[in-house]
């Protein structure tokens, strides 16, 4: 889990689960900063640099994988995790795609801090991206059969 004195931004354009989810993080000693969108994020950087962006995918103008590809442009080396209330099997697997692990709302806060300790949020980052290389890769040829003497 990360240290009593990380700082963690949570992004999201519903009132209600920014309040909740930062009642809970700060419940756990945590600080945490709040944002209604993509661009007032980005707008952050460069800035006091989180531990950890917590990060809706559905959110008006940028959804979460176009924010993270604007991270990557400001050189923001910052974990993510991208969390959705609606959870498509395209989203999922575009955050495999670019290793960034993706919880499903409603939050369940225990496996969110689980996912929030360095070690695990560096697993979930690496699992993702082999799960994405073994769908892009073509499926093994089976071995040609023994030709007859």
């Amino acid at each position: 889990m990360p240290a009593l004195t990380d700082l963690i931004y949570v992004v999201d354009d519903d009132a209600a689960v920014l309040h909740s989810t930062r009642f809970l993080l700060e419940s756990e000693g945590l600080r945490v900063e709040t944002f209604a969108d993509g661009p007032e994020l980005l707008a952050a950087f460069p800035g006091p640099s989180p531990a950890f962006v917590l990060l809706d995918h559905v959110l008006p103008g940028l959804d979460g994988l176009e924010v993270c590809a604007r991270l990557h442009d400001l050189d923001a080396r910052v974990p993510v995790v991208l969390i959705t209330g609606h959870p498509d099997p395209a989203i999922r697997a575009r955050a495999r795609a670019a290793g960034i692990p993706l919880v499903d709302k409603p939050l369940a806060f225990d496996a969110l801090l689980g996912l929030l300790a360095p070690d695990a949020a560096r697993d979930a980052a690496r699992d993702a991206a082999r799960e994405a290389a073994r769908e892009a890769a073509p499926a093994p040829r089976p071995a040609p059969l023994p030709q007859p003497a």
